[in-house]
């Protein structure tokens, strides 16, 4: 009797703990990895490629409250002194202030998300009235359209702006090599323009 006591109990043990759930250590970004790619991103003048690197950055699912936090203010100011999708930076001005509204860099977002929702209002009404290609193309760009701005200029046939180059190349949207139409169709050929062919493939970012 006995005997069957203490094999049943023993039964009841080693269920019990097999049933008892694992807990599961959450699984974080390398510190030095995250360092890496983020001294890596601010050193970047880029503003296509910067915001690029950083959107991929935020994309992990290992991040720590303190890195996504970090990266989205960098983010932020990126797309604000890059005038490169101002919306976008406000999102990321908002999203940070949410979440540390006592941070010693909050009185510097809270006065950059002015600024920039006030350039937006701006650009927002030079884009309802007839511009330039070159101004519609730059206000664009500033409004996070830049797929919608590449187009266009491919379609028009004419020649953007070396800045604009740089942009668009910098987006995937122009190649030093390839088999695309050409960016310069008309007149003499800027050297910045050289051998440079309309992607004809998505762009990158």
């Amino acid at each position: 009797m006995i005997r069957a006591f203490t094999a049943a109990l023993t039964l009841t043990i080693l269920t019990a703990c097999e049933t008892v759930p694992v807990e599961e250590v959450p699984v974080t970004m390398d510190p030095v990895e995250f360092s890496a790619l983020f001294e890596r991103a601010k050193a970047n003048p880029s503003p296509p490629s910067a915001d690029q690197a950083l959107t991929e950055l935020l994309a992990r699912s290992d991040l720590t409250e303190e890195q996504r936090v970090e990266a989205t203010y960098l983010r932020a100011e990126k797309r604000r002194t890059g005038n490169f999708n101002l919306p976008g930076a406000v999102t990321d001005y908002d999203a940070f202030l949410a979440t540390r509204p006592l941070d010693p860099k909050a009185a510097d977002a809270k006065r950059h998300l002015g600024t920039t929702k006030t350039r937006i209002r701006s650009a927002e009404q030079r884009l309802a009235y007839l511009q330039t290609l070159r101004a519609w193309f730059d206000d664009s760009v500033l409004m996070g359209r830049v797929s919608e701005a590449a187009a266009r200029y491919e379609k028009s046939g004419l020649t953007p702006t070396e800045a604009q180059v740089y942009t668009l190349r910098e987006a995937g949207y122009i190649c030093a090599t390839g088999t695309g139409k050409r960016v310069h169709n008309y007149g003499a050929m800027p050297s910045y323009v050289q051998n440079l062919t309309w992607c004809p493939s998505e762009p990158v970012s």
